[in-house]
């Protein structure tokens, strides 16, 4: 095992065409994980890649990447689930006021105010599943031409009901502390099935493209379009409104989340609130020229001054989560983890963990878990996940911590 420290180290590998640096030493990134490095590492359109010390495997680019082209987007460099994101808002509730019991009572409040999980069409559940919601991202979105029959063959009515709902996976709403005694509620969702269509949609067209031009890929999963062209305009618009999507996906969830708690513990406010996307691409200035910045399940770390913004990287349902200030990086084009990073998958977790009672292990440790009855949430227990410390203190030149959180409860799909 590498010792842990905040020193990036540079890869080269036959081939490369980017300029590639890693905060995660090369014993510990996984073989798949490291492939899928050099793939994007020697696209003909790469120009940087920076690789998260919570980085693992993912369709196409690792999950906890940045990447830089000229010219092009890659759309499974954005992935799937396009603005993902977290919420995270400090309140005015004393913690030392809180009881488990009415940790408990506002966690089944959140939940039965925002659905969560899977629906099928035969078993619809409450909420925005129920009817359509009128999302006003998906309305500006078809009004500013976003009608193209593949993508609304997959959003045309699961999307507009899916927006503020909570989804599955690693997807939460929590409950947390810190260590003024603070009571913080922290919330992660992105586009659901809208942002899953763009990225479908557009990634079928730049395969079609990069095949009829005669481009060599290193992986199908890595075909690009070029910004220019009408596909990549289309593109690019697709996920800006996918992002807006999310965003108003987080809002709607939030303003519920808020409405529970104010059952629960009475008056309520929001002293700081911050929002950070995790999955997506971005025109940026870079040494003079423009470049377009894929971070997928990373964060940007400054604002557009080039100062340092506050970030969110959650841990795990059963660890602590940092809220952070970013740090300008020229290596990592100022780029930081979006949390722990998973370090096992999902069925290997449940294989080397049979028998395992979560919930009554959760409630040992003080931390109450919400969430559909039979639902298997041990793939997404700490065991999963990387040391959030480590991570840290791999990427203290990336950004620096400001709070510390300790989970007091989760609604999970």
């Amino acid at each position: 095992m590498s010792v842990v420290t905040g020193s990036p180290v540079r890869l080269d590998w036959s081939g490369r065409k980017a300029e590639t640096w890693s905060w995660l030493p090369v014993d510990e990134i996984e073989p798949d994980t490291l492939q899928q490095v050099r793939d994007i590492g020697s696209l003909d359109v790469a120009v940087r890649v920076a690789v998260m010390p919570d980085a693992h495997k993912g369709y196409g680019m690792p999950i906890g990447c940045m990447l830089a082209t000229d010219g092009a987007v890659v759309p499974y460099a954005v992935g799937v689930d396009i603005g993902c994101g977290m919420i995270a808002a400090r309140t005015t509730v004393d913690v030392t006021r809180i009881t488990p019991e009415r940790v408990r009572e506002a966690l089944a409040g959140i939940y039965k105010r925002v659905p969560v999980g899977q629906p099928t069409r035969r078993d619809q559940k409450q909420g925005s599943f129920e009817t359509r919601q009128d999302s006003v991202a998906l309305r500006d979105w078809w009004n500013d031409g976003g009608q193209d029959d593949l993508v609304l063959r997959a959003t045309r009515e699961r999307a507009d009901r899916q927006v503020g709902t909570l989804g599955g996976g690693n997807h939460f709403v929590e409950l947390q502390a810190d260590s003024e005694g603070a009571l913080w509620l922290m919330l992660h969702t992105g586009s659901r099935s809208f942002g899953k269509a763009v990225c479908d949609r557009w990634h079928a067209e730049a395969l079609a493209r990069c095949t009829s031009d005669g481009i060599r890929l290193p992986n199908r999963e890595l075909a690009y379009l070029d910004v220019a062209s009408t596909s990549g305009v289309s593109y690019l618009r697709d996920m800006r409104y996918a992002m807006r999507y999310a965003e108003e996906s987080r809002a709607r969830i939030y303003e519920r989340t808020l409405e529970a708690l104010g059952e629960t513990f009475g008056a309520i406010d929001a002293t700081e609130m911050l929002e950070t996307h995790h999955n997506f691409a971005a025109l940026e200035s870079r040494d003079g020229r423009d470049l377009l910045v894929h971070r997928k399940g990373a964060v940007r770390t400054t604002d557009a001054s080039g100062e340092g913004a506050l970030v969110t990287i959650p841990g795990s349902m059963q660890t602590g989560s940092y809220i952070g200030r970013g740090k300008p990086s020229a290596l990592a084009l100022d780029t930081c983890s979006h949390g722990a990073g998973r370090k096992l998958g999902r069925n290997a977790v449940r294989k080397a963990n049979v028998g395992v009672d979560i919930q009554a292990e959760m409630l040992a440790q003080g931390i109450c878990l919400v969430c559909p009855e039979g639902a298997d949430t041990l793939d997404e227990s700490g065991r999963a996940y990387k040391n959030i410390e480590d991570v840290m203190t791999r990427q203290r030149d990336l950004v620096d911590p400001v709070v510390k959180l300790r989970p007091l409860g989760v609604v999970k799909g």
